[in-house]
């Protein structure tokens, strides 16, 4: 991460105008807040995060998402073909996105590309194996002749034996464990099925030379809790959203998904316990994510949580350990997107609503039921392949909660944000010039088309 000029300018700006504030200033508002802002619509967060209509409410088939319908769906594929040329477009140009950026989404994407391209459909393959099978017990504890081995199996009873009567301890042992493998956040959720894909599928998209497949999907039983991790994308690199390092920066954050949850996943196993590491593929991450106190929902329909905002991405890994679940958050962000709508600006593709939350999915790929911001992931879809820098992140760049922890950051999002409102901090966010764009020749040191012509 570099830190120029422009940013300490920032920081100490937005130090200077907390500074101004009177005395008390804070306190009043934060006791006037219910009533200023009428308006906004209070969710319940004791029981459940989120409100759903069980007569609309059904688990969604993975075969709709759009990743999912580039494997079958004419209109999406047709959409699709248009990426590599338009890829070829931006390195010819060099403007956005450069010939190094490319190779630095390659570098990024290549663990997922090379060993785990299953955990963005099928899951079970790869790094998100659902088992050990096929690897060494020279370093697998839970596969081949140890999973015979009657004084192994004795031992793992009684450490199962005295976690149960001690699932603190154990969900501490689990997240050291995730942290020191690679996460940033981990939080613990209850299992709940809902969340769960009623089909998986094999996308021919990600998996060149096999034939789109599709299968109806349920966990094991006993299964009981959900680990989600969260890692942090970096703040520089996404910055050039979208092209420009962010694409690799995505890739690298889809990586370490892969890496972190199967080797949590594999801990497990070894334990004794089930392990099934999880990406995009199984179950819809976010629901899980605020079950297990990450963050709360957004307008833009990602993650934000409390000290990286929505530059993270998300892992999880279903196990039928006892462990203790977290509780959800809240620390004003659905007050603050009720009024910002930054991110509904920002948005190349007019994907973001700019209305309330809603019951209506604009598209096949959004899921019924479910009271909450629905973003057009078609539109959001068409542009990625458009503009051929392989994802976007502009709505990611522009959220006022995307900072970087320090302690100023920190006093505006804890404590001014959720006072004076998404309208105000917003305005405060585009005065101190934060969410513009910025260009990878920054982080290279150099412009590609001065040397490159």
């Amino acid at each position: 991460m570099q830190i120029g000029r422009r940013d300490l300018f920032k920081l100490g700006g937005l130090a200077a105008a907390l500074s101004f504030l009177p005395k008390g200033f804070l306190e009043v508002l934060a006791a006037e807040q219910e009533e200023r802002d009428p308006s906004v619509v209070q969710v319940e967060w004791e029981d459940l995060p989120w409100k759903i209509d069980e007569k609309k409410f059904e688990r969604f088939n993975q075969k709709y998402t759009m990743f999912s319908r580039t494997g079958w769906d004419p209109k999406v594929q047709e959409v699709a073909k248009q990426t590599p040329a338009n890829m070829i477009r931006n390195i010819k140009e060099g403007k956005i996105s450069t010939l190094l950026d490319y190779a630095f989404h390659s570098a990024g994407w290549w663990v997922v590309a090379k060993t785990t391209p299953h955990e963005m459909d099928y899951g079970d393959g790869g790094l998100v194996s659902w088992t050990s099978e096929g690897t060494s017990p020279l370093f697998n504890f839970s596969t081949g002749p140890w999973k015979a081995n009657p004084e192994l199996e004795e031992e793992r009873k009684k450490f199962k034996s005295a976690m149960e009567k001690n699932p603190e301890l154990m969900t501490n042992i689990v997240k050291k464990v995730a942290k020191h493998f690679g996460a940033c956040l981990v939080g613990i959720a209850p299992y709940d099925p809902k969340w769960v894909y009623s089909h998986r599928v094999l996308n021919p998209r990600y998996h060149p030379g096999v034939d789109y497949k599709e299968e109806p999907l349920e966990l094991p039983e006993g299964t009981r809790y959900v680990i989600v991790m969260a890692f942090e994308e970096d703040y520089f690199a996404m910055a050039m959203s979208d092209g420009g390092l962010s694409m690799g920066e995505q890739g690298w954050g889809y990586s370490q998904m892969a890496i972190t949850s199967g080797a949590v996943a594999e801990f497990l196993r070894s334990l004794g316990y089930i392990g099934i590491p999880s990406g995009n593929d199984t179950a819809i991450t976010i629901p899980y994510a605020i079950s297990a106190g990450l963050g709360e929902y957004s307008r833009m329909g990602v993650l934000i949580t409390p000290k990286y905002g929505p530059r993270v991405r998300l892992a999880k890994v279903f196990t039928d350990a006892p462990l203790v679940p977290d509780k959800p958050i809240r620390f004003g962000v659905y007050e603050f997107c009720s009024k910002c709508k930054k991110c509904a600006e920002a948005c190349p593709s007019n994907a973001i609503p700019y209305g309330d939350p809603t019951w209506d999915p604009p598209t096949i790929s959004n899921i019924k039921g479910v009271w909450k911001w629905h973003v057009d992931v078609e539109k959001c879809f068409e542009y990625w392949c458009k503009s051929g820098n392989v994802g976007c992140g502009v709505c990611i760049r522009s959220c006022p909660f995307n900072k970087i922890d320090w302690p100023a950051h920190s006093m505006f999002r804890d404590y001014l944000a959720p006072i004076i409102g998404g309208g105000t901090g917003r305005a405060l966010d585009d005065f101190l010039g934060y969410g513009e764009r910025v260009y990878s020749h920054q982080w290279w040191g150099f412009r590609y088309k001065d040397l490159v012509k």
